[in-house]
């Protein structure tokens, strides 16, 4: 039997994170053979009711490595994982720890910030999500699967030397953008070049069958104005104190274009914060909006998947807007850019800066259908394509 054992971050409620798991067991499964998933955390967690995985603990994820009962394997599962600490994920979790977290830079002058959390956590690498099967016991293969790393630098392999052996040691190393292909080759780190898994989630779940999942408001509302609305999102750290400009841009989205405007949050977790954001900016909007709370993944989903177009600083907001070849502008994050100078369409592969957002809507909506279908259905290819290696590479003797 081969254990697939899926690590990540989704033992909080972040729409992304909680993607990862329900995408590699899908698409796994569909290769015909005879796989045992498990899903592990930092913390033992039960967002089934949101949409996502039940998660085991780290311990029993080290217990897990050592098994005997079959052929064990371990997926990272995505996201911005290539290193990052144990102090930035046990912040995200416990409130308390937050605290500290908010004073991490002056902190860190005289304190080891991840060593700390480290222990908290009873961890046994240096960080959480870089190792090689040696570290770990009895485990078969270490596949990285779709990262995510256009902000790491030269000064992160300076910081944790060890990185780049263990990277180039593991079994299977696929990142999702160009520019972390290029930060990791200048760092002697080869890559494979893959979009991110979750672009997926339209062959898994269609948006008929969606309906059925999501909140009976958020039906309603899709049934009324479904293709008319723009669906719109933002997190907190990219834009405190430009709560104003936000709102302007939306109502001339909502004035000049007349579309609706539905605001939702995708993450609010630490560090993202969605939905203080989004009530920053409501309290400066004159024109009529819907707000939606984000009540589970299904319900961002639909959303999404049912817009007249996605803005918004998530990265996976967007991919969601590309799996259901929805157009999307994509608003001043790094790692959003990055994606969307991979993968995205001419005159909208860059995210684009706050006081923008009308006019890329307008160059988003212009583009014609069968050009977002092309860019969808080129992804859905190649993620298929990274699985089919992730399967010869689980299948090795």
């Amino acid at each position: 039997m081969e254990n697939i054992l899926i690590i990540g971050a989704f033992d909080r409620y972040n729409y992304g994170d909680l993607l990862f798991p329900l995408i590699i067991e899908k698409q796994l499964e569909t290769l015909g053979k005879e796989y045992r998933f498990r899903f592990f955390g930092l913390v033992k967690s039960d967002l089934s009711q949101v949409g996502g995985k039940p998660t085991e603990d780290l311990a029993a994820f080290y217990e897990a490595c050592n098994a005997n009962d079959g052929q064990n394997h371990v997926i990272i599962a995505g996201g911005e994982a290539l290193g990052v600490t144990w102090h930035s994920l046990f912040a995200a979790l416990n409130p308390t720890y937050q605290k500290i977290h908010r004073y991490r830079h002056r902190l860190s002058r005289y304190i080891d910030l991840n060593a700390m959390a480290k222990r908290f956590l009873k961890g046994k690498t240096v960080l959480p999500l870089v190792f090689t099967k040696d570290d770990l016991g009895k485990v078969r293969s270490v596949i990285l699967n779709s990262l995510g790393g256009s902000g790491i630098d030269r000064s992160v392999f300076e910081r944790y030397p060890f990185m780049q052996e263990k990277l180039q040691q593991v079994d299977y190393l696929a990142v999702r953008d160009g520019q972390t292909v290029k930060n990791l080759q200048a760092n002697q780190v080869d890559a494979r070049l893959f979009p991110d898994s979750a672009v997926l989630m339209s062959a898994f779940y269609p948006v008929a069958d969606l309906e059925a999942r999501v909140t009976p408001p958020v039906r309603d509302y899709v049934k009324a104005h479904r293709g008319k609305y723009l669906f719109f999102q933002i997190n907190r750290k990219n834009t405190m104190g430009k709560e104003a400009v936000i709102a302007g841009q939306l109502e001339q989205v909502f004035r000049q274009s007349e579309t609706e405007l539905c605001l939702c949050p995708i993450g609010k977790a630490l560090d993202h914060d969605d939905h203080l954001a989004l009530a920053e900016v409501r309290r400066r909007m004159d024109c009529p909006h819907v707000y939606f709370d984000a009540e589970n993944i299904w319900d961002i989903m639909y959303l999404i998947a049912n817009a007249k177009c996605y803005a918004g600083t998530s990265l996976h907001g967007a991919i969601t807007a590309m799996s259901y070849a929805v157009p999307h502008v994509g608003l001043k994050v790094e790692k959003l850019n990055a994606y969307l100078a991979t993968w995205g369409l001419p005159r909208n592969n860059f995210a684009v800066g706050f006081d923008r957002i009308h006019a890329q809507f307008e160059v988003a909506v212009s583009l014609p259908k069968e050009t977002y279908n092309e860019k969808q259905q080129l992804q859905m290819e190649q993620a298929r394509k990274a699985f089919a290696l992730i399967g010869e590479v689980i299948g090795k003797p």
